[in-house]
């Protein structure tokens, strides 16, 4: 029996590797979803065990593309993560076919037993591995920018309440910032933070990558300065919408120095001070090259 385990960490691997191993499974070991991607065509595992927040490609999309593979939409899909523990991220999972949600840390023996349940009702035909109920790739984009954002939010909220509480010494504070940092340049997808200008102040190397730009060529330019001119009515329309109604979204195509405009999915969210006034945007670009 064989079990692909993906993530990033490389201590959670070698303890589910370790745990595994002890119980006479044939253990292979991904560190992002495109790793797992090419070690499923190399060598099929019988189940998966993956992060969620992983860099290059994440859980969520790994999971979609291996149902939307026809070789491999048959692996059972088991989520061991400790970034995305909410309902809704529970939900999207189950919705993208996952068979399991765990929550990190679990404990060893009860993770075991459920690893272990999943694949004895598989084996059994107790159980079919779970097909995508997200048919649509605009449906399934929308859920996925949404879990981001309040992933965001939730860390942004957090770091505000711990600095207003002054819980925290500086160096905690600092060590959370960079978490926080981390966080970001992990999406493989433009993460950016818009002043009530519409002016960039915040973003991931996702968007210098794309732009070919130097961050210092970003820094306080208007976000309608990297869209193409044909897309740039649609995005004021949506910037506009977002500050009025708390969201919204919107493709645009973004402007290459090496190439030619490429499509993104832009959602973008309202960012609020206590007061409730708007006093910006944040949100995540999608690339929709087909």
């Amino acid at each position: 029996m064989k079990i692909l385990v993906v993530d990033d960490t490389k201590n959670d691997r070698t303890m589910l590797k370790e745990l595994l191993s002890s119980r006479n499974y044939e253990v292979a070991e991904a560190c992002n979803g495109i790793e797992a991607l090419q070690a499923v065509v190399t060598s099929k595992p019988d189940i998966i065990i993956s992060d969620i927040m992983m860099p290059e490609m994440d859980g969520f999309t790994l999971l979609r593309e291996l149902r939307k593979s026809e070789s491999a939409t048959d692996i059972p899909f088991v989520f061991y993560t400790a970034h995305y523990v909410s309902e809704k991220d529970s939900e999207l999972a189950l919705k993208l076919g996952a068979s399991r949600f765990i929550v990190k840390p679990a404990h060893l023996m009860d993770l075991l037993e459920q690893i272990e349940t999943v694949l004895r009702e598989y084996e059994a035909g107790s159980i079919k591995p779970v097909k995508s109920l997200i048919y649509k790739e605009e449906e399934y984009l929308r859920q996925y920018s949404e879990r981001i954002i309040r992933k965001l939010e939730e860390k942004i909220v957090q770091l505000e309440q711990e600095i207003n509480e002054r819980k925290w010494a500086f160096e905690e504070l600092a060590k959370a910032q960079n978490e926080l940092e981390h966080i970001i340049e992990r999406i493989p997808f433009i993460i950016y933070a818009l002043n009530v200008d519409g002016n960039l102040i915040r973003w991931n190397s996702s968007l210098t990558e794309a732009t070919g730009n130097l961050g210092t060529e970003v820094m306080g330019r208007p976000i309608q300065d990297f869209i193409d001119k044909k897309d740039r009515k649609k995005m004021a329309e949506a910037i506009r919408s977002a500050e009025e109604t708390g969201y919204s979204q919107v493709d645009a195509h973004i402007i290459c120095k090496n190439g030619g405009p490429i499509p993104y999915r832009w959602n973008s969210a309202a960012l609020k001070d206590e007061g409730g006034r708007v006093i910006g945007l944040s949100g995540v670009g999608i690339n929709i090259t087909d």
